[in-house]
């Protein structure tokens, strides 16, 4: 048997849950995927900027490799860089409190001042985009989903797992930004603990972030309006790696049953994604014993 060892990409839009515009959905299929398999969905968020590269991890683990992979299916806008950087903000951050907006200082300018659309994406993607994957793609998993994502991703992955467990499988949280709105994503860890209760199968979970995270910068990051001074107390306060380990510690807690964290040496919080994504491929996706 023959088989292409480009995975095929196919793109199509839906539209906005808001009633304006349309996200742009991306899709790489497994190339070699056996006839009649039903192969893992992993839904892949900031598709602009980050789904050509997890198709290509996805690929080489499965072609290259030989082990087992994952179709992936980007969630993106098809936006130039400083439309995406606002767009994202307002669909994969839970509502902002006046102090939370106040704390942004001049990194709202960046990522704009529209947020608290994470509650309607989540809807989008559990009513409206799964069924569609499932419509369009017979080898899609109906059950084995993987949500994946880094930064406000992460945060928005942190917020789908602690409101909506079942909603995935697998959930991966990189570089998750849980100090959005005062660490407030971490209110909702007693309702989850009550949600898992009443679960029969929990989702696995991998909390991921690169080991200089927290480290104070020595530049101000291009285009973000802030002092020097500004970003290091920023970087201070959102306590990136610290924080990270423990949500880890807080989920396992609060009752999950499976849950790891790693911490990524050497790589901030942009170099690290690489690294993240196949290893959490790798932790949804295991190879067979």
């Amino acid at each position: 048997m023959t088989f292409s060892i480009q995975a095929p990409i196919d793109q199509f839009e839906l539209p906005h849950p808001s009633g304006t515009g349309c996200f742009q959905i991306s899709v790489s299929r497994v190339a070699k995927a056996p006839e009649g398999a039903k192969v893992p969905v992993l839904f892949m968020l900031d598709a602009d900027i980050g789904f050509a590269l997890a198709a290509e991890i996805a690929r080489l683990r499965g072609t290259v490799g030989g082990l087992p992979t994952a179709m992936v299916v980007g969630i993106g806008y098809g936006a130039d860089y400083a439309e995406f950087a606002k767009l994202r903000t307002a669909d994969l951050t839970p509502p902002l409190s006046e102090a939370g907006r106040a704390a942004l200082g001049g990194m709202a300018g960046l990522i704009g001042e529209q947020d608290g659309g994470a509650e309607a994406f989540l809807g989008f993607l559990v009513e409206t985009l799964k069924p569609e994957i499932a419509r369009r793609y017979a080898e899609a998993s109906a059950t084995d989903h993987i949500l994946c994502g880094h930064s406000l991703g992460g945060l928005f992955t942190a917020f789908a797992l602690l409101t909506r467990p079942d909603a995935f499988a697998t959930f991966l949280a990189g570089s998750p930004s849980l100090w959005w709105d005062g660490f407030a994503i971490l209110t909702h860890l007693p309702a989850f603990a009550e949600r898992l209760t009443k679960l029969e199968r929990h989702p696995r979970v991998l909390v991921s972030v690169g080991g200089q995270e927290q480290d104070a910068p020595t530049k101000v990051p291009l285009g973000l309006g802030m002092s020097l001074a500004d970003v290091q107390a920023m970087v201070a306060a959102s306590r990136m790696v610290d924080a990270a380990s423990e949500f880890a510690v807080a989920l396992r807690d609060a009752g999950l049953r499976e849950v790891a964290d790693h911490v990524f040496d050497g790589e901030d919080h942009g170099s690290v994604i690489p690294a993240a994504l196949m290893r959490g491929l790798c932790f949804a996706v295991p190879a067979a014993d």
